[in-house]
């Protein structure tokens, strides 16, 4: 390949004009389209800023065996031996630099590099321990051990990334403000000397040398960060593009609605601008990960409209939904009495749970029931809600939930819910369900189900006849600054997490009883 080939292609695919090239290089358009064309071919000093500006070698310019530039620089780039040699260039100028410093020369760069380590460390610190906690909590359904193990994991991983990055930013900072004018003084030296001995002006030329590039073990770093990204990047990806599918779907779903409520369609509007925005951030990343050029303006001018849209929708929706008659009717429900049975075992707890349903409960004594059976009744319109109960643990003790919730038939609530929009009103359910749960066992049994929930929350009792009635409050241990340990409520001890927190127990005597506090510090690696 001749050299006017290779000009053309490392021009195109360096994006750069004729015109461009030719200012860099101080030379007419002209002279670059004669090259190009092979009809003449530049000064040596202008072979030697070509290959400086396209990082490649002299060689692989004026050779014509050499027929892909490429996969030359490819090479060159991945030569491992030149990116150690360009680190030992890099220290042998630093040190020589040093040594040719004044005492506070030298004194200032070092303090500047040192602020700039601090600052780095700092934002380190808060960047890598910020993300790492907030994708851990993702797996908050996990148990305390294993959320935390993320974290750690997570940590390490982001703060070894965090590391690189940050030396990456020290050297090149270091590079740019004394390396560099370091490099050029010498140069400006060596032209002296050179003038000096042959007693007459002459023009120097720095011919680039492929074995001294103190810079390019930082291109090797910046690759492998760089790369870290992409892969990041890459599952970012992959859930906009999710989030830009559901938003589409979701605008489908709402323009259907259009003729229920006119509220629709400002929804409508401000789900197209989400979506718009999605589009946009997948394309950012598409570019960035397969190295695409982005029309900036354009995106620019599509993200702002489309927040612009947002925001009108917003106002759009609060303003129309305020106009909404919302109306609590208990005359829609007509509920009728359900029970479950139960069978009592030691220490458990029965306990209200669900939205909407009240934290009172009415324990009625009756000694006819045989021991240790159990009722639980509460008023539930079957057409809409249903009554079950599933176990659970709550402080070492078994506890058993009775929730109430909807019956899981969408189209009845949906019907329910469009009929009524078309008259600008909408039913809520919040009264119902506040009546307390309805607990029917003999005294024996009914005694040990009330002590038991004591040990668990602080409660309020009143008595009277064969009827307790008790409202629960706050729980009856509380940890201020977070769960380091499991509290057992049968036998009031504390289970260490890997015994890497000390406790102290206090009591707090409140207008609902005796409050257990437990404040805990964290041991491990102080012996």
């Amino acid at each position: 390949m001749k050299f006017g080939d290779k000009l053309i292609e490392l021009r195109k695919k360096n994006g750069y004009s004729q015109e461009e090239l030719a200012e860099k290089l101080g030379v007419s358009r002209q002279s670059v389209s004669k090259w190009e064309s092979n009809n003449t071919y530049p000064e040596t000093d202008k072979i030697v800023q070509i290959a400086n500006l396209f990082d490649c070698s002299m060689d692989d310019l004026i050779n014509d065996k050499v027929t892909d530039v490429e996969s030359s620089l490819r090479k060159n780039k991945n030569n491992v031996t030149k990116v150690w040699n360009s680190f030992l260039s890099f220290l042998t100028n630093s040190i020589d630099m040093f040594s040719k410093m004044t005492f506070g020369q030298g004194f200032k760069c070092i303090i500047e590099i040192l602020i700039l380590c601090f600052l780095l460390n700092i934002g380190g610190v808060l960047i890598c321990g910020g993300v790492s906690g907030i994708i851990a909590n993702i797996f908050s359904f996990l148990s305390y051990e294993r959320v935390r193990l993320i974290n750690d994991v997570l940590n390490a991983l982001f703060s070894l990334i965090w590391f690189v990055i940050a030396v990456i930013i020290v050297i090149h900072t270091f590079k740019i403000r004394h390396l560099n004018n370091y490099e050029n003084e010498k140069k400006e030296k060596q032209k002296e000397i050179i003038k000096n001995s042959n007693g007459e002006e002459q023009e120097v030329v720095f011919v680039k040398n492929e074995n001294e590039k103190p810079a390019e073990f930082l291109g090797t770093l910046a690759q492998i960060v760089i790369a870290f990204i992409k892969f990041i990047a890459f599952w970012i990806l992959i859930g906009t593009a999710a989030s830009t599918i559901g938003l589409i779907v979701a605008i489908v779903l709402v323009l259907v609605h259009i003729p229920v409520h006119i509220m629709f369609l400002w929804i409508s509007l401000g789900l197209i601008g989400g979506a718009a925005i999605a589009i946009q951030v997948t394309s950012l990343l598409i570019c960035f990960i397969f190295n695409k050029k982005l029309n900036v303006k354009k995106n620019l001018i599509i993200f702002i409209i489309s927040l612009i849209v947002i925001g009108l929708s917003i106002a759009a929706t609060a303003i129309t939904a305020s106009k909404i008659n919302y109306i609590t009717d208990e005359n829609i429900f007509n509920p009728k009495t359900k029970t479950i049975e139960i069978d009592y075992k030691d220490n458990l707890v029965i306990e209200s749970h669900g939205d909407g349903v009240s934290n009172s409960y009415k324990y009625i004594i009756d000694n006819s029931m045989e021991d240790n059976k159990i009722t639980a009744s509460r008023e539930v319109d079957t057409k809409y809600f249903k009554l079950y109960s599933y176990e659970t643990e709550m402080d070492n003790m078994p506890v058993l939930k009775i929730a109430q919730n909807d019956n899981g038939d969408f189209k009845i609530f949906y019907n329910l819910f469009v009929k009524n929009l078309k008259k600008n009103k909408i039913y809520t359910f919040g009264p119902y369900g506040e009546d307390p749960l309805v607990i029917k066992a003999n005294e024996n049994t009914i005694n040990k189900l009330v002590e038991n929930q004591k040990k668990l929350w602080l409660v309020e009792e009143e008595r009277k006849d064969n009827q307790i009635n008790i409202t629960s409050y706050y729980d009856k241990v509380y940890f201020p600054n977070g769960l380091e340990g499991k509290y057992n409520a049968i036998d009031d001890t504390i289970t260490y997490y890997e015994n890497e927190y000390s406790c102290k127990k206090e009591i707090e005597s409140t207008k609902y009883g005796e409050r257990i506090i437990y404040t805990c510090d964290y041991t491990r690696g102080e012996e």
